[in-house]
């Protein structure tokens, strides 16, 4: 037979009955000190140990009259499972005679007050609200609180993993009451306000069942839905928008509204990276100047105004050395170069600075030049087919990095006795890449090339 629920207070002498810690785990009540515990599934025996919970009401339900009946749950820490099928039953009698019971131990019974939809709850953190309005068929006297199906027609998530002790699905419970809908009026409810980001969804509405006359509103003109008391909402761009959600019960009219501010996603910054670049690759000056090009990608730039290149020589102290608008594009790809670094260490980021003002910074890369000759010469620079890369004191290394920095090719003689590479590019996309040479005395290098 089944189980009774499990009364906690947080006046109890015991641990395993107090509130917030007890045996199913950790909860605040909704509202006074003190809530009960349930179990709706168990995973091994799907038929078997329920827990209920069971009252009697004040007065009995009139034949036709509607009401509204509503709770408050919240799953526990130590059960593996979520459920759905959470409900009230109400019923002339109290349940325990044998013919209304299974007797695997699950009561069996169309319950009148659950959530649209039957959702599965999962939430461990907060309450979750259950209600409908329905319609008595007289003499109901009886509450009782579970899980009225068999195992077969129950539908269960996974949510607690890694620290679940019962191999079932339990709820706290709190906050039950069965109103006469004619003695108050159940104002509509859109839901509450909030902020959220282009592509992100949010819950407008409730889930309150029973709800037959209700119409939707996008902006307050735009019908939307006249069926759901609540449903997602996925606006496309940024912007506030607002819904209005009018609904009439047992004769009271009433409207809400919720508003949904979306902003932009943020700036995202896929890679940043510095180049150092020898000029004038065929005088025989070459390397006694450099510079240094900033090359960065990004995504998300639908606020963004423009970026400032900023360099330091102590890597706190910046000052803004070129300016580069924002192309706004879902993908971009950007670079700036220093003809005047100073000799010595650098240090570089980039600041993007929103429409709004906002600011945002990469993160800091150094760099030190030199000014020291490789006698590097890398030909034809930009290229189609043929690269040629030259190292009078000769070469140890030499990889290949595409603008986002994955490797593409990767050359090696320990010897560093190879001064000159001729490299097959005909398969290289059309773009940026960065050549690093590791010279035979162990320096490193790198040179921009251009495929065409």
């Amino acid at each position: 037979m089944y189980q009774n629920g499990l009364y906690v207070n947080s006046c109890s002498s015991v641990w395993y009955a107090s509130v917030p810690y007890n045996s199913d785990g950790y909860q605040y009540a909704h509202t006074g000190q003190a809530y009960a515990v349930i179990q709706t599934y168990l995973h091994s025996a799907p038929n078997s140990e329920r827990i209920y919970l069971q009252t009697k009401l004040k007065d009995s339900l009139t034949l036709g009259k509607y009401y509204y009946g509503e709770f408050y749950a919240s799953a526990g820490d130590i059960v593996a499972y979520g459920s759905n099928n959470i409900s009230i039953l109400l019923t002339k009698k109290a349940i325990y005679v044998d013919t209304l019971v299974d007797p695997r131990g699950v009561i069996i019974g169309n319950a009148q007050v659950y959530n649209y939809g039957n959702p599965i709850i999962v939430d461990t953190q907060n309450w979750v609200k259950v209600s409908s309005i329905f319609k008595a068929q007289g003499g109901e006297r009886f509450i009782t609180i579970g899980n009225f199906k068999n195992g077969n027609q129950t539908n269960t998530k996974l949510i607690n993993n890694t620290t679940a002790q019962c191999d079932c699905a339990g709820y706290f419970i709190d906050d039950v009451s069965v109103i006469p809908l004619d003695s108050f009026c159940l104002k509509a409810d859109a839901g509450r306000d909030t902020t959220i980001k282009v592509g992100d969804s949010v819950f407008i509405g409730s889930l309150t069942n029973g709800l037959d006359s209700v119409k939707w509103y996008a902006n307050g003109t735009t019908l939307i839905d006249s069926i759901r008391p609540g449903f997602w909402v996925t606006p496309t761009a940024s912007g506030s928008y607002f819904y209005v959600l009018q609904q009439t019960v047992n004769g009271c009219f009433s409207k809400d509204t919720v508003y949904v501010n979306v902003t932009p996603l943020p700036l995202k910054m896929i890679s940043y990276k510095l180049l150092v670049i020898n000029d004038d690759p065929n005088s025989s000056l070459r390397g006694t100047k450099q510079s240094v090009e900033n090359i960065w990608t990004t995504a998300n730039e639908i606020n963004v105004s423009h970026f400032n290149i900023q360099r330091s020589k102590d890597g706190k102290n910046f000052t803004t050395i070129g300016k580069i608008n924002a192309k706004g594009f879902s993908y971009n790809e950007y670079s700036f170069t220093d003809n005047s670094p100073s000799f010595g260490d650098n240090y570089y980021r980039i600041e993007s600075i929103d429409k709004d003002g906002k600011m945002n910074y990469t993160e800091i890369k150094k760099l030190t030049i030199n000014n020291s000759s490789l006698n590097i010469n890398i030909y034809p620079n930009p290229a189609k087919d043929i690269v040629n890369i030259e190292c009078k004191e000769g070469m140890k290394e030499v990889k290949v990095f595409d603008y986002l920095g994955r490797e593409i090719s990767h050359f090696v003689r320990n010897d560093g006795n190879i001064h000159r590479l001729s490299l097959n590019i005909h398969h290289y996309a059309k773009g940026v890449y960065v050549v690093q040479i590791t010279t035979a005395k162990g320096e490193v290098k790198s040179e921009k090339l251009i495929v065409e």
